[in-house]
């Protein structure tokens, strides 16, 4: 009975926070995209990913949430350094491993304050821990407008191989009508879709990120791989038993690149799309589009 109630609780209050209909409590995810390199040879490669989540919850007295997110990625995709006289590795292997841990403050049914604090792991499995520990954090302001528009304002930094990241985020979940919806962190994602039945959804998707990574191989012990993604697709949500999910989306790649840098390549400030003081030099080919094809399937609860 107790362990009813407070279920009952958890998507009561979630659904006045967020103004959501689910909450995704788990998923797990494969990527594959099939791109060629911009080499001598014009050599084929393909990335393949996997992607693990967890959220955790812990919902307190006066109705504030203290939110637990844990995240693994991990990146696998052929290289070809520039320098002809080394003995370089034919593929990068990255795995991040991401946790977003902190409190949600509710000020009233509609005002809410989110702070997250973001420790990062991303590495080769090669590189020391004590270089390829990142630290970051978010900070966003809610307000629910309606039952139809909630907003949050924000900034998300991390301290990036390569220096400090920042990115202005505007978080919106709408619904522009009664099927069609909008909802998205922009500019990192964003969906538009439509939602005929509580079974279905489907629409256009994209997801743009930059991440870096510690690397650590023959000749290239003290180097970092940032990855730089915008992908656009089209997806589809289907419900496939209770409260599980299966999603698969399928589009093309705008930016995919892994640049291989020395730790000392730096720039003075990263913004999306944008660096400034940036006078690096690469050390491998860059990276040509690709088409890709995305799997998840998701245990996602009702939240009204």
């Amino acid at each position: 009975m107790k362990r009813s109630i407070c279920i009952l609780l958890f998507l009561f209050i979630a659904n006045q926070l967020y103004a959501q209909k689910r909450f995704d409590v788990f998923y797990l995810g494969a990527n594959e995209n099939f791109m060629q390199q911009d080499s001598v040879k014009r050599a084929k490669n393909y990335e393949a990913s996997l992607f693990a989540n967890l959220s955790v919850p812990l919902f307190m007295k006066d109705s504030s949430i203290w939110i637990t997110i844990v995240d693994y990625q991990s990146f696998s995709i052929n290289n070809n350094y520039l320098q002809t006289d080394s003995s370089p590795i034919d593929r990068f292997n990255l795995h991040a491993f991401i946790i977003r841990t902190g409190y949600i403050h509710k000020f009233s049914e509609g005002r809410a304050l989110q702070i997250l604090v973001i420790p990062r792991v991303m590495t080769d499995f090669n590189a020391e821990f004590k270089k390829s520990f990142q630290l970051g954090g978010m900070v966003m302001y809610e307000k629910v407008k309606s039952k139809t528009y909630t907003y949050r304002i924000g900034l998300l930094y991390n301290q990036e191989c390569f220096g400090p990241y920042l990115t202005p985020i505007f978080y919106l979940d709408w619904s522009i009508t009664q099927k069609l919806k909008f909802t998205g962190m922009l500019p990192i994602y964003g969906k538009l879709y439509l939602e005929p039945s509580k079974n279905l959804s489907y629409g256009l998707h994209f997801v743009g990120l930059t991440t870096s990574y510690r690397v650590n191989e023959n000749n290239f012990e003290n180097y970092y791989v940032e990855r730089n993604s915008i992908d656009v697709s089209v997806f589809s949500n289907l419900r496939i038993w209770k409260n599980v999910f299966f999603e698969a989306r399928a589009g093309y790649s705008i930016t995919k690149d892994y640049a291989l840098y020395a730790e000392d390549q730096k720039v003075d400030l990263g913004l999306p799309l944008a660096y400034i003081g940036d006078a690096r030099v690469r050390s491998n080919y860059e990276y040509e589009n690709s088409p890709f094809v995305h799997f998840r399937l998701l245990y996602s609860v009702p939240m009204n």
